[in-house]
């Protein structure tokens, strides 16, 4: 191909310069140069520009053959040192382009654009043959070159988009990072501080409470020492009533009053008995729920903690701890400073709870059992 078009360029030349005849001399010539080149080996390269005709032909006559009349084989080394020199010219004009004038007209713009076609066509084009194993492996590197290029171009294209996604942004990436890594520092810093102060604040409002519990406790302890406590009655009352019998009496028959002995009774004095006082407190474990039962007796627990000194009233239940759950407290309580009415509430409390247990406790019975029972009894 670049031969060809060589060739034209030579046809426009002569047809500037030589008459009607000369040009069809130089036609005949470039179609026999181009004959003889396409039969020439690519790794051949031709004689200098200063042989001379008269030396005979090339030493390339044995490969072209015998078929070729004198005057072609003549011809072959002139057409070889034009190819060389317009190569050679066309290799200084694309290394040294006129890029400073503008284009003159049409032909003006071919012969100047044309050497980048003719210097830039790869060799193997010309001399690959198409056929064959050589055709498949050009299909097959075609075929690679073609996933190489189309992911290259994917990620150009995703890119572009990303540069242009940045580009629209107010300010940079890397100002936007730092500016919100900033801002996020100032936020944790602040979250810390404000949890160590509402930590600080719990801490205080929990004091403050155990001073009121304690002073509360203190004055209720107080009142409750100051309120003289009603002496209790020591004699046993017996009531007695007539003994119950199986069958009615007959109507208007008088019941019979009560026998009285005529042997004499001597006059026994009532036995009279001292309470148990407990001077130590009582280790008691209750569930949290019995709490407002206590409290509405007037057993208030007080913290082992917040105990009064010495030589003020103490108060009547001590709380000395609770369950790792927290649903049983450990108490202690002094029965020498609980009123009758507190201990007999407070035994009530504990009566329950112990009925409670064991009702819990106490495994079902089904009713054939019951049936059971009832025929034994």
């Amino acid at each position: 191909m670049a031969l060809v078009e060589e060739n034209q360029n030579n046809t426009i030349d002569a047809q500037r310069s030589c008459p009607a005849t000369e040009l069809e001399n130089s036609i005949q010539k470039s179609t026999s140069t181009v004959s003889v080149s396409e039969h020439i080996n690519p790794i051949w390269q031709p004689l200098p520009s200063s042989s001379s005709t008269q030396d005979g032909p090339p030493e390339h006559h044995d490969i072209v053959g015998e078929h070729r009349t004198p005057e072609k084989l003549a011809s072959m080394p002139r057409t070889t040192d034009k190819i060389k020199r317009q190569t050679t010219q066309d290799e200084n004009s694309v290394l040294h382009p006129d890029v400073d004038s503008p284009f003159v007209d049409q032909l003006d713009a071919i012969m100047r654009l044309l050497p980048y076609h003719l210097f830039q066509q790869p060799r193997e084009d010309m001399t690959r043959s198409k056929k064959g194993k050589e055709r498949a492996e050009d299909k097959m590197l075609t075929e690679i070159q073609g996933k190489f290029c189309l992911r290259h171009e994917g990620i150009r294209s995703r890119w572009r988009n990303l540069k242009a996604r940045v580009g629209k942004r107010s300010g940079a990436d890397d100002q936007s990072y730092y500016l919100a890594q900033v801002v996020l520092e100032s936020d944790r810093s602040e979250n810390a501080w404000l949890t160590s102060e509402l930590r600080s604040a719990r801490a205080e409002c929990e004091r403050i409470e155990r001073e009121k519990r304690a002073a509360a406790n203190a004055a209720r302890m107080t009142q409750f020492s100051s309120i003289p406590q009603p002496a209790v009655s020591t004699l046993q009352t017996q009531y007695y009533r007539p003994y119950p019998y199986g069958y009615t009496q007959a109507y208007g028959v008088a019941p019979t009053g009560p026998s009285i002995s005529t042997f004499p009774v001597s006059n026994v004095a009532p036995t009279t008995y001292t309470p148990y006082q407990a001077t130590s407190a009582i280790p008691v474990q209750l569930p949290v729920a019995s709490l407002p039962a206590l409290h509405a007796l007037g057993i208030i627990p007080v913290p082992a903690g917040a105990l009064p000194t010495d030589g003020q009233p103490q108060p009547a239940a001590v709380l000395k701890g609770s369950s790792a759950n927290g649903t049983i407290l450990s108490l202690e309580i002094n029965v020498s400073l609980l009123q009758s009415a507190q201990m007999s509430g407070l035994a009530m409390v504990l009566n329950s709870l112990v009925s409670r247990a064991s009702s819990s406790s106490a495994p079902l019975t089904t009713p054939n059992q019951n049936n059971n029972k009832e025929s034994s009894a």
